[in-house]
């Protein structure tokens, strides 16, 4: 009988830590990160929709460079001009990344990927994982995107010198081609 009542208050303790611990570890739940990956859709979409270059309608990385070490306290985000509400972790504060860009090896135009990065590891690790958008003649279609190991997310791969002296140039080429106004000396109808 003197050992229940000590074996019964380190079971009472462990209890207590534990229940602690998943309450405040902060991670996100899968259900709300993937919410707020769709809350991204449509901003996204609109871009697909147009004939300009999509690769300058994608965004982020939102809300700030590691959020999974730094969380940060974020109600919504500001992506296109539109309020984007993201759905926090168990403490209130956003432990993800979330950003959008062309997808590799697909006509920039065509296709974007949205991607979610933080601790998903089992211990952890940095992961990644998102949907695509791809624009098709009258649609565009969502593929889910699984998990990918940190060596594949976006936050590794930011463009080089090279790919931001041509982005650039695109961007100005476009800017440029959106300021034209037609010639009110020449007459088409000729």
């Amino acid at each position: 009988m003197r050992f229940s009542r000590p074996i019964g208050l380190l079971f009472f303790v462990g209890l207590l830590v534990s229940c602690r611990k998943q309450l405040g570890d902060g991670i996100t739940s899968q259900r709300d990160v993937d919410a707020n990956l769709d809350g991204f859709i449509d901003a996204v979409k609109s871009g697909l929709g147009m004939s300009v270059n999509a690769r300058f309608l994608t965004f982020g990385p939102v809300p700030g460079p590691q959020p999974w070490d730094n969380p940060v306290a974020a109600a919504s985000v500001s992506v296109h001009g539109r309020n984007i509400p993201l759905l926090p972790g168990r403490d209130g504060l956003i432990h993800e990344r979330y950003e959008a860009r062309p997808c590799p090896l697909k006509t920039i135009f065509e296709c974007v990927e949205i991607m979610a990065t933080g601790r998903f590891g089992k211990d952890g690790e940095i992961m990644c994982f998102g949907l695509q958008l791809q624009k098709h003649p009258d649609q565009v279609v969502r593929q889910d995107i699984a998990f990918r190991s940190a060596d594949f997310c976006p936050f590794q791969m930011s463009p080089g010198p090279a790919q931001q002296i041509i982005r650039g140039i695109e961007k100005a080429q476009m800017e440029h081609f959106q300021r034209q106004e037609p010639d009110k000396y020449l007459d088409n109808n000729r």
